[in-house]
């Protein structure tokens, strides 16, 4: 069963936007951040080891919906969440986001079909209209992401923290078994209206200076599958034809 939650809640939401890297060099785009966020600290927080693990049924139900069911495993802890996907543009409001507890390393979605339809019925108002307990019994892991790479804080005179990370994404796709790896950059930070001109100054430098980085309106989830996603199939059976039809041309012309 799950087993709570053993790390310390946050008070306000938290942004996380993620980037392409165009031009692959994290020390270059560390020293540009340095260079131009004056008073700020720019230092060393640690290598990153984490899985990310989503959820579906074999007909994308959830993910088909705007929903994320993920168990993510860092060294720390082992947790499922929930994601909402929605219309809306902005970064702030795009997704909507629910912890639902920690867990054991090995627990499935269905180990707790129940618990977890009540967070969704709850949290999602009652997205959808059929039995989500069963579609919760019949979920499977769908995309895995493997995250390694090096993370930073960049800490401000006025005590506010962000987080950015320099990330190697290993994904499989455990329907069609395709695998992919990609270079991401990332920035997670905590919405608190009292350092909302920090924040802003942050995104601000990264955007004027750091021309290497392209932002990405996707999560990992949405950058993982479309690297490993089904990919519009051969038509053989045209080739085929196009063949047979070439040989008769052949035929009849030696006629």
């Amino acid at each position: 069963m799950f087993l709570g939650d053993k790390g310390k809640p946050n008070k306000f939401r938290t942004l996380r936007l993620n980037y392409d890297i165009i031009i692959d060099n994290e020390k270059l785009t560390l020293q540009k951040l340095t260079r131009n966020l004056g008073f700020y600290t720019v230092r060393f927080a640690g290598s990153m080891k984490e899985v990310e693990t989503v959820y579906d049924t074999e007909k994308k139900l959830f993910s088909g919906a705007g929903l994320i069911l993920r168990k993510k495993t860092t060294p720390a802890r082992t947790y499922f969440s929930l994601v909402r996907i929605s219309s809306i543009s902005s970064p702030e409001n795009r997704e909507k986001k629910t912890f639902m507890g920690e867990c054991e390393l090995q627990d499935q979605p269905s180990d707790f079909p129940v618990q977890i339809a009540d967070q969704i019925n709850k949290v999602f108002n009652n997205l959808f209209t059929v039995n989500v307990v069963d579609i919760v019994k019949h979920c499977t892991p769908y995309i895995r992401i493997d995250i390694t790479g090096n993370r930073y804080k960049i800490v401000s005179g006025t005590g506010y923290e962000a987080e950015i990370s320099f990330e190697n994404l290993k994904v499989r796709n455990a329907r069609n078994g395709r695998k992919g790896t990609v270079r991401n950059f990332s920035i997670k930070m905590e919405l608190n209206p009292d350092f909302e001109r920090e924040r802003l100054q942050i995104l601000d430098v990264i955007d004027r200076y750091c021309k290497e980085l392209a932002p990405l309106n996707r999560n990992r989830f949405e950058i993982g599958e479309i690297l490993v996603r089904d990919l519009q199939p051969r038509d053989k059976e045209t080739k085929k034809d196009k063949n047979k039809k070439k040989k008769k041309e052949e035929e009849n012309a030696e006629e």
